[in-house]
Protein backbone atom coordinates (compact mmCIF):
# COMPACT_ATOMS: atom_id res chain seq x y z
CA UNK A 1 0.00 0.00 0.00
CA UNK A 2 1.38 3.34 -0.85
CA UNK A 3 1.71 6.01 1.73
CA UNK A 4 -1.36 7.59 2.82
CA UNK A 5 -3.75 5.42 0.79
CA UNK A 6 -7.22 5.50 3.32
CA UNK A 7 -7.88 2.55 5.53
CA UNK A 8 -11.31 0.56 6.32
CA UNK A 9 -10.66 -0.77 9.93
CA UNK A 10 -11.43 -4.30 10.74
CA UNK A 11 -11.68 -4.35 14.52
CA UNK A 12 -14.50 -4.93 16.36
CA UNK A 13 -16.83 -2.35 17.66
CA UNK A 14 -17.41 -0.99 21.05
CA UNK A 15 -20.41 0.30 22.84
CA UNK A 16 -20.41 4.15 24.33
CA UNK A 17 -17.90 5.76 22.27
CA UNK A 18 -18.24 9.46 23.33
CA UNK A 19 -15.86 10.95 20.17
CA UNK A 20 -15.46 10.28 17.01
CA UNK A 21 -11.86 11.00 14.98
CA UNK A 22 -11.52 11.21 10.65
CA UNK A 23 -11.00 8.50 8.67
CA UNK A 24 -7.96 6.33 8.67
CA UNK A 25 -4.63 6.59 6.44
CA UNK A 26 -2.11 4.08 6.21
CA UNK A 27 2.01 4.58 6.19
CA UNK A 28 4.78 2.18 7.05
CA UNK A 29 7.66 2.32 8.58
CA UNK A 30 11.10 -0.22 9.24
CA UNK A 31 11.90 -0.39 12.48
CA UNK A 32 15.60 -0.27 13.59
CA UNK A 33 16.92 -3.75 14.75
CA UNK A 34 16.65 -4.73 17.38
CA UNK A 35 13.10 -3.40 17.98
CA UNK A 36 10.32 -5.38 19.42
CA UNK A 37 6.17 -4.35 19.86
CA UNK A 38 4.15 -5.58 23.09
CA UNK A 39 2.78 -9.12 22.17
CA UNK A 40 0.23 -9.08 25.09
CA UNK A 41 -1.59 -6.59 27.32
CA UNK A 42 -0.26 -8.28 30.46
CA UNK A 43 3.17 -6.98 29.71
CA UNK A 44 3.94 -4.24 33.01
CA UNK A 45 5.82 -1.95 30.52
CA UNK A 46 2.47 -0.91 28.30
CA UNK A 47 -0.55 -2.04 30.63
CA UNK A 48 -0.39 1.07 32.34
CA UNK A 49 -0.72 3.16 29.95
CA UNK A 50 -3.20 3.78 27.22
CA UNK A 51 -3.04 1.20 25.04
CA UNK A 52 -5.84 -0.48 23.28
CA UNK A 53 -4.94 -4.49 21.31
CA UNK A 54 -6.85 -6.08 18.89
CA UNK A 55 -9.10 -9.06 19.50
CA UNK A 56 -6.03 -11.09 17.21
CA UNK A 57 -3.44 -9.48 19.69
CA UNK A 58 -1.30 -8.49 16.54
CA UNK A 59 -1.98 -4.95 16.13
CA UNK A 60 -2.18 -2.17 19.17
CA UNK A 61 -3.85 1.43 18.93
CA UNK A 62 -3.39 4.20 21.21
CA UNK A 63 -4.18 7.44 21.43
CA UNK A 64 -1.49 10.55 20.33
CA UNK A 65 -0.62 14.10 19.63
CA UNK A 66 -0.62 17.55 21.77
CA UNK A 67 -2.82 17.39 25.18
CA UNK A 68 -5.96 19.44 23.49
CA UNK A 69 -5.82 17.65 20.00
CA UNK A 70 -5.52 14.04 20.83
CA UNK A 71 -5.78 11.30 17.38
CA UNK A 72 -5.20 7.62 17.34
CA UNK A 73 -2.63 5.56 15.76
CA UNK A 74 -2.88 1.92 15.14
CA UNK A 75 0.90 -0.20 14.95
CA UNK A 76 0.82 -3.78 13.92
CA UNK A 77 4.13 -5.35 12.74
CA UNK A 78 4.05 -7.53 9.14
CA UNK A 79 7.48 -8.67 8.15
CA UNK A 80 10.45 -6.14 8.86
CA UNK A 81 7.89 -3.43 8.54
CA UNK A 82 5.38 -1.72 10.29
CA UNK A 83 2.00 -0.97 9.23
CA UNK A 84 1.00 2.92 10.83
CA UNK A 85 -2.42 3.97 10.52
CA UNK A 86 -3.33 7.44 11.60
CA UNK A 87 -6.67 8.63 12.32
CA UNK A 88 -6.60 12.28 12.35
CA UNK A 89 -3.61 12.98 11.03
CA UNK A 90 -1.19 12.98 8.56
CA UNK A 91 1.37 9.72 7.28
CA UNK A 92 4.64 11.74 8.21
CA UNK A 93 2.74 12.60 11.87
CA UNK A 94 1.86 8.84 12.16
CA UNK A 95 5.77 7.90 11.69
CA UNK A 96 6.85 10.14 13.91
CA UNK A 97 4.53 9.27 16.19
CA UNK A 98 5.80 5.41 15.95
CA UNK A 99 9.26 6.68 16.16
CA UNK A 100 8.88 8.04 19.13
CA UNK A 101 6.50 6.05 20.79
CA UNK A 102 8.81 2.87 20.70
CA UNK A 103 12.07 5.35 21.35
CA UNK A 104 12.73 4.06 17.78
CA UNK A 105 15.69 6.68 17.60
CA UNK A 106 17.30 5.44 20.83
CA UNK A 107 20.78 3.56 19.56
CA UNK A 108 19.60 0.20 21.53
CA UNK A 109 22.86 -1.62 20.97
CA UNK A 110 24.99 0.83 23.01
CA UNK A 111 22.71 0.08 26.17
CA UNK A 112 23.40 -3.28 25.36
CA UNK A 113 27.20 -3.09 25.67
CA UNK A 114 26.29 -1.87 29.27
CA UNK A 115 24.14 -4.56 30.30
CA UNK A 116 26.80 -7.47 29.43
CA UNK A 117 29.78 -5.88 31.28
CA UNK A 118 27.34 -5.78 34.31
CA UNK A 119 25.94 -9.18 36.15
CA UNK A 120 22.77 -7.59 37.47
CA UNK A 121 20.93 -7.35 33.99
CA UNK A 122 23.87 -9.46 31.65
CA UNK A 123 21.43 -11.87 29.38
CA UNK A 124 18.54 -9.38 29.75
CA UNK A 125 20.01 -7.67 25.96
CA UNK A 126 18.47 -11.55 25.01
CA UNK A 127 15.67 -12.09 26.82
CA UNK A 128 14.18 -8.78 26.02
CA UNK A 129 15.95 -8.32 22.85
CA UNK A 130 14.32 -4.91 21.24
CA UNK A 131 12.00 -3.74 24.57
CA UNK A 132 12.56 -0.06 23.76
CA UNK A 133 10.81 2.91 26.13
CA UNK A 134 7.41 2.88 25.89
CA UNK A 135 6.47 6.47 25.29
CA UNK A 136 3.65 8.70 26.18
CA UNK A 137 2.79 11.48 23.84
CA UNK A 138 3.24 14.55 26.12
CA UNK A 139 4.68 15.37 29.52
CA UNK A 140 1.24 16.17 30.62
CA UNK A 141 0.29 12.81 29.93
CA UNK A 142 2.91 11.24 32.12
CA UNK A 143 2.28 13.67 34.76
CA UNK A 144 -1.45 12.90 34.77
CA UNK A 145 -0.52 8.71 35.09
CA UNK A 146 2.36 9.44 37.51
CA UNK A 147 0.47 11.31 39.92
CA UNK A 148 -2.68 9.44 40.10
CA UNK A 149 -0.24 6.39 41.00
CA UNK A 150 2.03 7.96 43.50
CA UNK A 151 2.16 5.44 46.16
CA UNK A 152 -0.41 3.27 44.82
CA UNK A 153 -0.31 -0.57 42.99
CA UNK A 154 -0.49 -0.26 39.29
CA UNK A 155 -3.77 -2.42 39.54
CA UNK A 156 -5.05 0.71 41.99
CA UNK A 157 -3.81 3.33 39.67
CA UNK A 158 -5.28 1.93 36.23
CA UNK A 159 -8.68 1.43 37.99
CA UNK A 160 -9.16 5.23 39.20
CA UNK A 161 -7.43 6.39 35.85
CA UNK A 162 -10.74 4.21 34.53
CA UNK A 163 -13.03 5.95 36.44
CA UNK A 164 -11.39 9.52 35.47
CA UNK A 165 -11.26 8.77 31.67
CA UNK A 166 -14.87 7.28 32.20
CA UNK A 167 -15.94 10.45 34.00
CA UNK A 168 -14.73 13.09 31.24
CA UNK A 169 -15.78 10.24 28.80
CA UNK A 170 -12.02 10.96 27.54
CA UNK A 171 -12.17 8.07 24.48
CA UNK A 172 -11.29 8.23 21.05
CA UNK A 173 -13.16 6.27 18.43
CA UNK A 174 -10.64 4.59 15.55
CA UNK A 175 -12.81 2.62 13.10
CA UNK A 176 -15.28 1.73 16.00
CA UNK A 177 -12.74 0.74 18.37
CA UNK A 178 -13.00 2.80 21.69
CA UNK A 179 -9.36 3.99 22.48
CA UNK A 180 -8.48 6.08 25.49
CA UNK A 181 -7.00 9.42 25.98
CA UNK A 182 -5.95 11.19 28.62
CA UNK A 183 -8.14 14.32 29.52
CA UNK A 184 -6.99 17.30 27.71
CA UNK A 185 -6.13 20.10 30.13
CA UNK A 186 -9.40 22.10 29.62
CA UNK A 187 -11.60 18.98 30.79
CA UNK A 188 -9.15 17.92 33.59
CA UNK A 189 -9.01 21.69 34.93
CA UNK A 190 -12.83 21.77 34.76
CA UNK A 191 -13.18 18.97 37.21
CA UNK A 192 -14.15 20.24 40.81
CA UNK A 193 -11.87 19.27 44.17
CA UNK A 194 -14.73 16.95 44.95
CA UNK A 195 -15.88 15.53 41.58
CA UNK A 196 -11.87 13.98 41.57
CA UNK A 197 -12.29 12.86 44.97
CA UNK A 198 -15.06 11.07 44.12
CA UNK A 199 -13.16 9.23 41.92
CA UNK A 200 -10.87 7.80 44.23
CA UNK A 201 -8.12 10.06 44.18
CA UNK A 202 -6.98 12.40 47.65
CA UNK A 203 -7.30 16.05 48.13
CA UNK A 204 -3.84 16.34 47.69
CA UNK A 205 -3.80 14.33 44.22
CA UNK A 206 -6.94 16.53 43.19
CA UNK A 207 -4.91 19.44 44.00
CA UNK A 208 -2.42 18.75 42.02
CA UNK A 209 -4.21 16.89 38.93
CA UNK A 210 -5.77 20.89 38.89
CA UNK A 211 -2.41 22.47 38.96
CA UNK A 212 -1.16 20.50 36.38
CA UNK A 213 -3.97 21.11 34.05
CA UNK A 214 -3.07 25.22 34.39
CA UNK A 215 0.50 24.48 33.97
CA UNK A 216 -0.19 22.22 30.77
CA UNK A 217 -2.71 25.42 29.40
CA UNK A 218 0.47 27.61 29.86
CA UNK A 219 2.83 26.81 27.79
CA UNK A 220 4.82 24.60 30.13
CA UNK A 221 8.52 23.65 28.95
CA UNK A 222 8.48 21.78 25.73
CA UNK A 223 10.10 17.88 25.62
CA UNK A 224 13.02 19.35 23.07
CA UNK A 225 13.73 22.04 26.23
CA UNK A 226 13.27 19.17 29.02
CA UNK A 227 15.39 17.16 26.88
CA UNK A 228 18.31 19.36 26.26
CA UNK A 229 18.56 20.36 30.14
CA UNK A 230 21.09 18.63 32.53
CA UNK A 231 19.19 15.70 34.41
CA UNK A 232 19.26 17.44 37.57
CA UNK A 233 17.96 21.08 36.19
CA UNK A 234 15.14 18.87 34.13
CA UNK A 235 14.12 17.25 37.67
CA UNK A 236 13.99 20.32 39.71
CA UNK A 237 11.82 22.33 36.59
CA UNK A 238 9.29 19.41 37.49
CA UNK A 239 9.34 19.28 40.53
CA UNK A 240 8.37 22.72 40.95
CA UNK A 241 5.05 21.46 40.22
CA UNK A 242 2.13 21.01 42.97
CA UNK A 243 2.19 17.79 44.56
CA UNK A 244 5.36 16.97 42.31
CA UNK A 245 8.12 14.89 44.02
CA UNK A 246 11.32 13.36 42.36
CA UNK A 247 9.29 9.74 41.96
CA UNK A 248 6.93 11.86 39.64
CA UNK A 249 9.36 13.72 38.05
CA UNK A 250 11.33 10.96 36.49
CA UNK A 251 8.81 8.94 35.43
CA UNK A 252 7.95 12.21 33.57
CA UNK A 253 11.06 12.20 32.18
CA UNK A 254 11.49 8.95 31.35
CA UNK A 255 7.73 8.58 29.62
CA UNK A 256 7.22 12.07 28.94
CA UNK A 257 10.27 13.58 27.34
CA UNK A 258 12.12 9.95 26.43
CA UNK A 259 15.44 11.02 28.06
CA UNK A 260 17.77 7.72 28.13
CA UNK A 261 19.69 9.15 32.07
CA UNK A 262 16.93 8.84 34.62
CA UNK A 263 16.93 6.14 36.99
CA UNK A 264 13.56 6.17 38.71
CA UNK A 265 15.60 5.41 42.26
CA UNK A 266 13.07 5.94 44.41
CA UNK A 267 10.58 3.43 42.96
CA UNK A 268 10.10 0.38 44.88
CA UNK A 269 9.81 -2.05 42.01
CA UNK A 270 13.30 -0.78 41.15
CA UNK A 271 14.77 -1.17 45.18
CA UNK A 272 13.18 -4.37 45.39
CA UNK A 273 14.77 -5.69 42.00
CA UNK A 274 18.09 -4.13 42.89
CA UNK A 275 17.83 -5.93 46.21
CA UNK A 276 16.37 -9.41 45.10
CA UNK A 277 19.62 -9.69 42.21
CA UNK A 278 22.23 -8.72 44.33
CA UNK A 279 22.99 -5.30 43.94
CA UNK A 280 21.99 -2.98 46.88
CA UNK A 281 20.01 -3.95 49.71
CA UNK A 282 16.71 -1.87 49.47
CA UNK A 283 17.23 -0.44 53.23
CA UNK A 284 20.42 1.85 51.27
CA UNK A 285 19.65 5.48 50.62
CA UNK A 286 18.49 6.25 47.08
CA UNK A 287 21.50 8.06 46.01
CA UNK A 288 23.41 5.19 46.58
CA UNK A 289 20.86 3.39 43.99
CA UNK A 290 21.67 6.43 41.68
CA UNK A 291 24.81 5.68 42.18
CA UNK A 292 24.97 2.29 40.79
CA UNK A 293 22.50 3.36 38.06
CA UNK A 294 25.62 6.32 37.09
CA UNK A 295 28.09 3.74 37.48
CA UNK A 296 27.21 1.04 35.32
CA UNK A 297 24.70 2.58 32.88
CA UNK A 298 26.04 6.21 32.45
CA UNK A 299 23.11 7.71 30.09
CA UNK A 300 21.29 4.83 30.48
CA UNK A 301 19.44 5.16 33.04
CA UNK A 302 15.97 4.53 31.81
CA UNK A 303 16.73 1.81 30.28
CA UNK A 304 18.18 0.50 33.37
CA UNK A 305 14.95 1.09 34.79
CA UNK A 306 12.78 -0.13 32.47
CA UNK A 307 15.09 -3.82 32.38
CA UNK A 308 15.09 -4.16 36.11
CA UNK A 309 11.08 -3.71 35.74
CA UNK A 310 10.81 -5.86 33.61
CA UNK A 311 13.14 -8.73 34.59
CA UNK A 312 11.24 -8.64 38.49
CA UNK A 313 7.68 -8.93 36.58
CA UNK A 314 9.21 -11.96 34.72
CA UNK A 315 11.17 -13.90 37.19
CA UNK A 316 8.11 -13.13 40.01
CA UNK A 317 5.85 -14.81 37.58
CA UNK A 318 7.79 -17.69 36.42
CA UNK A 319 8.79 -18.49 39.97
CA UNK A 320 7.13 -22.03 40.79
CA UNK A 321 4.42 -21.85 43.57
CA UNK A 322 4.90 -22.66 47.13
Amino acid sequence: MANGERCVATLSSAPGIPRVVPDCVVTWITPPVPSSLPAERAQLEYSSRSIAFAEDGHRLLRAWGPPERPWVIGVEAQGKRWRLEAWGARPAEARRAARDLFSLDHPLPEFYRLVRREPVLAGTERRFRGLRLPRDASVYESLVHAVVGQQLSVRAANAITRRLFDRVGSYLDAGGVRVPSVPTPGRLGALAVGELRALGLSRAKSVALRALARWASAGPPTVEELGRMPREEAVQTLERLRGVGRWTAENALLRGAGRTDVFVAGDLGVRAALDRFGALPRSRPEAEARSWADRYYPGWGSYATLYLWRKLVVDRSSAPAG
